[in-house]
């Protein structure tokens, strides 16, 4: 992981380690290979939000909790259940959401790219 960029607004640009990926196929009965290769970006946002940069789309990586509606104006599910939402966990320490960043990465993505 490498800082690639930080921009006006203080969020920081990390580029993760190439991915890369050999397609085999066959063809005309003889078997094909393509490698590519896939660079992905994570970034690191001031306002506490942590998103990986995922072919055409950015998705968020905070943890999530549940937030329960308990007012009286909240439709009741069956079995006691009321309904919920889900709620980002921001990390508004950078330096912890470094070490979210590096953690997430071991943990999800070098898994992915044996």
């Amino acid at each position: 992981m490498k800082l690639v960029n930080v921009s006006k607004k203080g969020t920081l640009k990390f580029r993760l380690n190439p991915i890369i990926k050999v397609r085999e196929y066959f063809q005309n009965g003889k078997l094909q290979r393509i490698e590519e290769i896939e660079v992905k970006h994570v970034y690191s946002y001031n306002s506490g939000y942590v998103r990986i940069d995922c072919n055409d789309r950015i998705y968020q990586i905070n943890k999530v909790r549940k937030v329960y509606d308990c007012s009286e104006d909240s439709p009741k599910i069956p079995h006691g259940n009321y309904d919920y939402r889900n709620e980002r966990i921001l990390i508004l320490n950078p330096q912890e959401r470094f070490n979210y960043l590096v953690s997430w990465v071991e943990r999800f993505y070098k898994r992915n790219t044996n």
